[in-house]
């Protein structure tokens, strides 16, 4: 696999991109803080403050990271995300079935442009975007278009993810999308990061992280919903509550500052805009040091469920369209 990459900067902030998977391989903000460690207080009351660089997100560190693809570290989640059941799906009256033949094995996780070159379209010094062809295969037979774009702020520290996939052919494809960001827990771990998603109902799963058939794979649940202490999470979360069309995830970091997951203008409702919270309990590397919490435009196994058969239904010439964005907030400026 091919280790090319792109950078984005702005101000002293910047991010790395690889170009296979337009994946993000880190995002460092240059951070502000009161230094303590000087005693007694100063004369004028206040600490000084100091300047540090501060690693947002866990990606891949190195090539045989990134071929390994374990967790799938910040994948882009095209054309559809996560799970599906035994790797198959049904779609207007005809059964698909990967037979385990995609990089996310035979639960097909996470669609099918993780391990795929993406071609540069276009680049600033904060901004890019960059295009695939998703593969047809005989599982997935649809001409579809994948862009994204990255957009980097310094003021305040902010990356955003547009994704816009579109259906060239000439009969309905199945669609959806979503993002999978690994947040670095600052000075604490996965136990002690305290995660408040926007959620009125818990998606319930089987064995292999697959929502139960129906209404059983539904459970109301108080509002909203806060997660601290556990490190064996892998929860779906829907029934979003959006404020002025954008549904955030609040991340509580040991040291005061906060990363914010903003899910932007997703439909709403019950299998739709959700996020899936991941401990990472079961990754290869770096175990316990950062959290995924992942906006996505439907919930697991969306391909073979009743409650997202619009959503995810794209005709000919028509787009997905998908947008989030993180902001991390020191201690300083947190609102």
């Amino acid at each position: 696999m091919s280790f090319e990459t792109w950078t984005l900067k702005a101000g002293e902030d910047s991010v790395s991109i690889a170009k296979i998977g337009a994946t993000v391989l880190d995002w460092q903000v240059e951070d502000h803080f009161q230094d303590i460690s000087d005693f007694p207080l100063p004369p004028d009351g206040a600490y000084p403050l100091k300047q540090r660089k501060i690693h947002v997100l866990d990606g891949y560190r190195d090539a045989q990271e990134a071929r390994e693809m374990n967790g799938f570290r910040n994948a882009v989640m095209a054309p559809w995300s996560n799970r599906l059941r035994d790797g198959k799906y049904s779609f207007q009256g005809r059964t698909y079935d990967f037979a385990g033949k995609t990089v996310g094995g035979p639960l097909a996780l996470h669609g099918l442009v993780a391990d795929q070159p993406f071609e540069l379209v276009e680049a600033g010094e904060d901004f890019l975007r960059a295009k695939i062809q998703v593969p047809k295969l005989e599982a997935y037979p649809f001409e579809v278009e994948v862009e994204v774009t990255y957009r980097l702020c310094a003021d305040p520290h902010r990356l955003s993810l547009d994704i816009v996939a579109r259906n060239n052919g000439e009969a309905d494809a199945p669609i959806t999308l979503g993002w999978h960001p690994y947040l670095v827990c600052q000075a604490g771990s996965a136990e002690t990061t305290k995660i408040t998603v926007p959620s009125q109902v818990r998606i319930q799963t089987d064995k292999n992280l697959i929502p139960k058939p129906g209404i059983k794979g539904f459970s109301t649940q108080a509002y909203p919903v806060t997660l601290v202490h556990r490190r064996d999470i892998d929860w779906g979360m829907t029934s979003l509550v959006a404020e002025d069309g954008v549904a955030t995830a609040l991340v509580d970091h040991v040291d005061g500052s906060q990363t914010a997951v903003e899910l932007i203008g997703a439909r709403q409702g019950l299998g739709l805009g959700s996020f899936q919270i991941y401990t990472g309990q079961d990754l290869a590397y770096r175990r316990g040091i950062a959290v995924a919490v992942e906006p996505l435009l439907a919930m697991t196994d969306a391909f073979n469920r009743p409650e997202c058969e619009d959503l995810i239904t794209v005709a000919p010439g028509q787009v997905q369209e998908f947008h989030a964005a993180l902001e991390h907030r020191s201690p300083l400026n947190r609102q």
